[in-house]
């Protein structure tokens, strides 16, 4: 009887003192919008506008209220002939709806936050991505090099 006595006690003690350790903020979906975004770090990591950020990098725009993520790279939105530098979708929420994705180019990148993870692999991608950049245009919805 003294063991059984013993163990719920000590039971208890384990269940009590994990239920104070616990973390004390409130879930993330009760906080208002504007609120998450106030508590947001602030520190920005410094950016080179002339080069291109990796997929994964999260940003502010010029005029922004709410941090985006860098999806994809060279873009146009459906049913336009402009080439975008970047897609984009609200962070930390993800790609919602292919209908809230933005697009932007370099310059209107206002702070960058984050920077996506860079290998040797995208370094070359990049490399090669600038060095045709200007000779990209979008033909039957396809982004493709120009024609002579």
């Amino acid at each position: 009887m003294y063991r059984k006595w013993l163990l719920m006690m000590l039971s208890l003690a384990v269940c009590l003192s994990l239920v104070s350790c616990g973390d004390k903020q409130p879930p993330a979906d009760s906080i208002p919008n504007n609120e998450v975004e106030d508590n947001a770090s602030d520190t920005s990591i410094t950016y080179n506008p002339e080069e291109f950020l990796p997929v994964g990098s999260v940003v502010m725009l010029n005029g922004g209220n709410k941090r985006v993520m860098i999806c994809g790279r060279i873009q146009a939105q459906a049913g336009t002939d402009v080439i975008y530098d970047y897609s984009a979708c609200y962070y930390p929420e993800g790609i919602l709806d292919p209908k809230s994705m933005f697009f932007f180019n370099r310059g209107d990148i206002e702070t960058v936050y984050f920077r996506g993870y860079e290998d040797q692999e995208e370094l070359d991608y990049r490399h090669e991505v600038l060095e045709q950049l200007g000779e990209l245009e979008i033909r039957d919805g396809v982004i493709v090099p120009k024609a002579d």
